[in-house]
């Protein structure tokens, strides 16, 4: 298992992009847009390689961001 993380993000749920005449079925990127709760930075769109998931790029953005119930993973209670 393969994942990307970064202390006090959140990430939204991930999107495939293929790489046109990709080679293999993970040929191309991820991306996902970022909650940052760290003080004084901005959320940002995070863009991984769809094979490695090691970062490719970043983009920050100048607005607030939310985290919505779509794509989280809330454990059952007991």
């Amino acid at each position: 298992m393969i994942f990307w993380e970064e202390e006090n993000c959140w990430p939204s749920e991930p999107v495939f992009v293929p790489k046109p005449n990709g080679e293999s079925e993970d040929d191309g990127v991820v991306l996902s847009s970022v909650i940052n709760s760290n003080p004084g930075q901005s959320g940002f769109l995070v863009i991984l390689d769809g094979r490695t998931f090691k970062e490719v790029a970043r983009a920050y953005v100048n607005t607030e961001l939310y985290k919505d119930m779509h794509g989280i993973f809330i454990p059952k209670g007991n």
